[in-house]
């Protein structure tokens, strides 16, 4: 029998730095703290709690640590079809993968840093500690982390389903 979720939403907010926040201080604080994280696993932990919080519960249900590569294969599958190419085809009636592709993407690269970082406990640790990459490598980083599978998801798109609304995007 699965073990029952013992942290609440408001918990799951505070440790985050999330509570008694407007909703444009809770963006600001997002987009600051999400891509000034120094890993790519520490940017999604970080990016949009509200959903994170539903992916946590999902990831805790699947198996959680005792099976995270797969739980987290899981949570960014179901990320990425249905909370966005799913949208996409509700709202416009055409057929997209894109954001599925992309967050297939993501997953792979979370669970090969996450594997590094696992094996690399001293390094992660000495290099957390000393802080020796700027901000601004760490920025950079993230966003081509995110970048480039989005690209690729875009491109598989285009191939796969070339009468899809989502490539009229780009021209």
């Amino acid at each position: 029998m699965p073990k029952k979720i013992s942290i609440s939403f408001e918990q799951y907010l505070r440790r985050r730095g999330y509570m008694f926040l407007s909703f444009d201080q809770a963006v600001l604080r997002i987009i600051k703290k999400s891509f000034s994280q120094k890993s790519f696993c520490g940017f999604w932990r970080m990016w949009n709690p509200y959903s994170g919080y539903i992916f946590f519960l999902l990831y805790s249900l699947i198996g959680g640590n005792r099976k995270r590569a797969v739980a987290i294969s899981l949570i960014f599958l179901t990320s990425g079809f249905m909370f966005h190419d799913l949208v996409i085809y509700l709202v416009t009636g055409s057929i997209s993968i894109v954001f599925t592709v992309t967050f297939s993407i993501y997953s792979v690269i979370f669970n090969i840093e996450n594997k590094l970082l696992t094996l690399g406990k001293n390094f992660k640790s000495y290099s957390l500690r000393k802080n020796i990459f700027p901000l601004k490598y760490h920025v950079l980083l993230n966003m081509t982390l995110l970048f480039l599978p989005l690209l690729a998801g875009f491109l598989v798109n285009y191939f796969v389903f070339p009468h899809s609304v989502v490539n009229k995007l780009f021209p």
